[in-house]
């Protein structure tokens, strides 16, 4: 795909361009020339813009009609194509010059300063086409191969990879002697030549030369014949440090602890202040103990206080309730009371209605039922019984 449109109105013409091919609207040669009626020559983007604007011809104002408008003769088309123009990439560098007709095929497979990505599709960076190739040489996403090891890798990770490649020759930098850079590491702890201190440097020896010259010091050193006396007392002198930091450890454990309480005692102490300014407004000035003491004195009297005000709400209570549970019998008796009475008046008021039934049936006997036989002696005592408040009582819910 081409990066550069061709505008053939905004192209450079390599001669003078005869002004009979040029359009009077655009100043530019023709473009799909058309004829109008009136016979001028126009292009014809030009002609259709103008006369949607007025339907005027522009050179002689003479009357255009859109359906008069004709194709141009071939030999215009021609002669127009035919005209030599440069490369729209000519800012870039192309010199390159042809026919009109012919510059789009130039320009979509031949023009070298037109922009391609590159191959590589982690790069796909944009570069002229003649430098394609240059840029594919030096690209830094192209694969590149370790020549000591033969690790294949992009060419961006081939300096840092020369740092650690461990197929790489190095000297050592004490004895002189080369190695790979893998068996490097391991040669540095036996190399004769690389300086070592004494192993009893720790104790205040102040030895430093070669690893060749370690034997014979070992053997004049004052510190070896007596290593083991060192090693004793180095063990217990970490075991001291390590006991010196677990109370070190405790010690400020302790002491947050204290101020939590000493925080915790002042803001109880404020609070017992406020509420007994009396007994609590002690003295900033006295040492701590006394006032811790006449805090104790007073949460101690409080103590008896409320242990003398728990009992007596305790008597108070049993009080209380048995003169409830006292009040409840007597108010059950007088309810007893009361149920029976009214079970004495409901006899009563059922025997007057009995007798007042039977005298309105004597009264009427034509009318009504027969009168009710007479009661037997039996039956009257007991009605007598009902009667009698002072017999026993039943207890009938109302």
């Amino acid at each position: 795909m081409s990066d550069v449109s061709l505008d053939l109105h905004s192209v450079t013409y390599v001669d003078n361009v005869n002004s009979n091919l040029v359009c009077c609207i655009c100043q530019y040669p023709f473009v799909d020339p058309v004829v109008t009626s009136c016979g001028h020559t126009f292009c014809r983007h030009c002609i259709y813009q103008a006369v949607e604007s007025s339907p005027l011809c522009p050179v002689d104002r003479s009357p255009i009609d859109l359906n008069d408008i004709q194709e141009a003769v071939k030999i215009v088309s021609n002669m127009v194509n035919e005209l030599q123009i440069y490369c729209p990439r000519q800012p870039r560098g192309c010199e390159y010059h042809v026919q009109r007709q012919h510059m789009e095929h130039h320009l979509a497979s031949e023009c070298q300063y037109a922009f391609e990505p590159c191959q590589l599709k982690e790069c796909q960076e944009l570069v002229l086409k003649k430098d394609l190739q240059r840029h594919a040489d030096t690209c830094q996403h192209r694969e590149t191969e370790c020549k000591m090891c033969k690790r294949k890798m992009p060419a961006f990770e081939l300096e840092d990879h020369h740092q650690l490649c461990p197929s790489e020759v190095m000297d050592c930098p004490h004895c002189g002697t080369s190695r790979p850079r893998s068996e490097h590491t391991a040669h540095l702890p036996d190399c004769p030549k690389m300086r070592v201190t004494c192993p009893f440097a720790e104790f205040g020896c102040d030895w430093n030369e070669e690893r060749a010259k370690l034997a014979a010091h070992k053997e004049a050193c004052v510190y070896d014949k007596i290593q083991g006396f060192l090693r004793t007392q180095q063990l217990k002198d970490d075991t001291m440090q390590e006991e010196i930091r677990q109370l070190r450890k405790e010690n400020e454990s302790l002491r947050r602890w204290q101020h939590e309480m000493q925080h915790q005692h002042d803001r109880t102490l404020g609070q017992l202040g406020v509420l007994f300014p009396a007994h609590f407004a002690l003295d900033p000035d006295l040492p701590l103990e006394t006032q811790q003491q006449v805090v104790l004195s007073e949460t101690e009297r409080l103590q008896g206080d409320v242990d003398q005000l728990s009992a007596s709400v305790a008597s108070l209570e049993l009080k209380q309730n048995m003169a409830l549970m006292t009040e409840t019998f007597r108010l059950q008796e007088e309810m007893q009371s009361l149920r029976a009475v009214c079970h004495g008046m409901r006899m009563q008021i059922h025997y007057l209605m009995m007798e007042r039934r039977g005298s309105m049936a004597a009264a009427s006997p034509s009318n009504g039922p027969p009168p009710p036989p007479p009661l037997t002696i039996e039956q009257e005592t007991r009605r007598r019984s009902w009667l009698d408040p002072s017999g026993p009582r039943q207890d009938t819910k109302l």
